[in-house]
This record gives structure tokens, sequence and C-alpha cells, in this order.
């Protein structure tokens, strides 16, 4: 695990230390395991196989075991996109505008002893593209994953991207995506990010061109002793370039979230116009969410606002249901719910946005539990 610490770079680079600052005695508590090489061949379990095979993506799907490229569990089909595997690689180059997405599925099977994963993930979109990335995880799974996501996007290429992560609280995930965007580029994302021992999500997006925008919607939902920490981080280079960042969070038990939303706007982005809204509900005494809103203008003639609050269950709202004849236990499920569903009524697709909204139910039911 120093290998993996000096990768963070939490045992020499004093900026990307203070960047776990809020996560360091999670991955330090995973630095003190024994991790072996997780197996690429492991049984896939019914459950997490029907789990994916829910959202129906038309033969478009690639699985991932323990990182490892699974043909046995893949159905591929799209003569639109090439899809190459090389050492620990994988390359998906094309798109010409099919409207079906691409289903990324990575699994997390448990083995006799703590194990570990790393991928790498290249993306060159030439078209408009939609990708659904998946995280799975078995009961039980003391696995650590490391993705690193790199997106390459040609000009006035719109693309729309789904990850949701449905994670036990024994498995642990650090993902990295970094994109810059060309001229007239919309990159829309949308997260759900549920459970784990520790998800880290590394999101960085450069607006390099004129008109380039992104979008960034999430949702986290964490209970026990679940820790989630994401880091977003969008520079706007050139004029007339937009970002609008909208996140929720849930946190119950002992469970810890953190977000930091970070903006800056560089000499020479006029005209750019920039937005952070971040809401968190705490459902515990013994819950905690952080969340940073970071803002840096250089420029002139720009529009920016953010805006972050970490509250509880707005009690007007509870006594209103209470008086409707509404039991407690339903009105605050309710209430929980509306908070971060828009989040998930973002997305177009009905089928993802299906699988987002069960997901979502699944997550609010455990921590209600």
């Amino acid at each position: 695990m120093r290998a993996l610490l000096d990768e963070l770079g939490l045992r020499e680079n004093q900026a990307s230390r203070e960047s776990w600052r809020y996560s360091r005695t999670a991955i330090r508590a995973l630095s003190q395991q024994d991790f072996v090489i997780a197996d690429g061949t492991a049984a896939v379990p019914d459950a997490l196989r029907e789990r994916y095979e829910l959202a129906e993506t038309n033969g478009r799907r690639i699985v991932f075991v323990n990182g490892a490229f699974s043909a046995e569990h893949s159905d591929f089909a799209g003569d639109d996109v090439e899809v190459a595997h090389a050492g620990g690689t994988t390359t998906l180059t094309g798109w010409n505008g099919d409207v079906d997405p691409i289903h990324l599925v990575y699994l997390s099977i448990p083995g006799f002893a703590p194990s570990q994963w790393a991928h790498e993930l290249a993306i060159d979109l030439r078209g408009p593209a939609s990708i659904f990335e998946q995280h799975l995880g078995e009961s039980g799974a003391n696995v650590l994953g490391v993705l690193r996501v790199n997106l390459d996007i040609a000009r006035y290429t719109p693309i729309r991207t789904v990850t949701l992560c449905e994670l036990p609280d024994s498995a642990s995930l650090i993902r990295r995506v970094q994109s810059n965007l060309p001229e007239d580029v919309d990159f829309d994302a949308t997260f759900a990010l549920f459970g784990g021992r520790l998800q880290r999500h590394e999101i960085a997006v450069g607006l390099a061109e004129r008109v380039a925008t992104h979008a960034s919607r999430g949702v986290f939902v964490l209970g026990a002793r679940e820790h989630v920490d994401v880091r977003l981080d969008v520079s706007h280079s050139a004029p007339d370039t937009g970002c609008d960042l909208v996140w929720r969070g849930i946190a119950g038990g002992r469970a810890r979230g953190i977000l930091h939303g970070g903006i800056t706007i560089d000499e020479g982005a006029d005209g750019s116009e920039a937005t952070l809204s971040n809401k968190n509900l705490l459902l515990s005494e013994n819950a905690e969410i952080d969340t940073q809103p970071v803002l840096e203008i250089h420029a002139d003639e720009v529009k920016a606002a953010h805006g972050a609050t970490v509250g509880q269950l707005d009690p007007t709202a509870l006594f209103y249901l209470r008086s409707r004849g509404i039991p407690e236990t339903d009105a605050r499920r309710l209430l929980t719910a509306a908070f971060c569903r828009e989040i998930v009524a973002g997305v177009d697709d009905e089928t993802l946005r299906a699988a987002l909204d069960a997901a979502l139910d699944r997550a609010l039911a455990r921590i209600a539990a």
C-alpha cells in the first residue's frame, strides 16, 4: 500500500495531502492492510448479475470483474465503437451519434484476503455519446478499486454520463476523471453514490475553449460508518464558458460525506458563468458532512454564485405531514426522498432514470432501517 499512498500524493505532495484532509483517516486505515491483487476471474453472484442486467442497454454492455475485462459477462455489439484491452487499460474510440448508452459495469468480488484492483479507461469521443458507468460490490467484499478515466472529446460534441455506485460498507473505490473540453462541447454528468467504506471521486474538468459547458448533478446517501469524498475542480480558461454544479448529500448513523466544489475563472475567461449549489441533510447526531465551496475569479464581466447548507429535516414540513395522518417514519422517508429526488429526475434517458430511482430507493431504505 505504500505505492498507493505515493500515487495519491499522501506522503510527498503537500497539496495532495491537503486535498485528502477530511479522508486521511479512512485512507490510512486502508493503508494498514495487506492487499493482494484481486482475482479478475472470480465468479459473479447471480444477485449482482441481476442488478446490472436490469438496465437494458441493447447489446452495449462491457463488464469488468475486479478491474479485468470479462468477455463471459459482457454483451457488446456496438459497431460504432472500437474497444481494445491492453495492460490494464481499456480504450473506447468512435461514436457516430448512436443514442443507446454504453454500459460499463465494474464488479468488486471478494477473495480469500483483502484485495485491490486498478484500471484505466480511455474514452475518445468523436460524436454524441451517452455512458452509464455502474459500480457494484458483493456484500462483505473487502476490495479496493482504483479507476482512472480520461475523456477526450471532439469539438461540438454533446456527452452525457451517469455514474452509479452501490457498494457494501466493506468495499472502497478511488476514482479519478479528467477532461479538457474544446469548443462548444456540452458535458452533462450525473452521479448517484451510495454506501462504501471509502468512496473518493475526483472530477477535474477544464473548459479550455469558448462556449464549452459542464453540468454536474450528484447525490450521495450514507449510513453506518460509510464515507464518501467528492472533489469537483472546474477551471474556466476561455471566454463564454459555463458550469452548473448541483449536489445533494444525506448522511445518517456515523457516516461522513465531503464535497469540495472548486471553480476557477482564469484571466481572459470573460463572459463566463458559474454556479454551485450544495445542500446536505443530517439524519443523526453522529453523522457529519463537510462542504467546501471554493470560487476563484480572475476575469471581468462574469456571473458566479455559490451556496452550501448543512441541516436537518424541516420540522414544519414534518409537522404538516404528521397532521395529515402520516406516521412519523413515513413522513421522514417522504421528505428525505424529496430532498434528493430532483437529481435523479434530471436524467433524460428513461432506462437510466429508472435504474437510479431504484438504487436511490434501496439506499434510503437501508439507512432508515
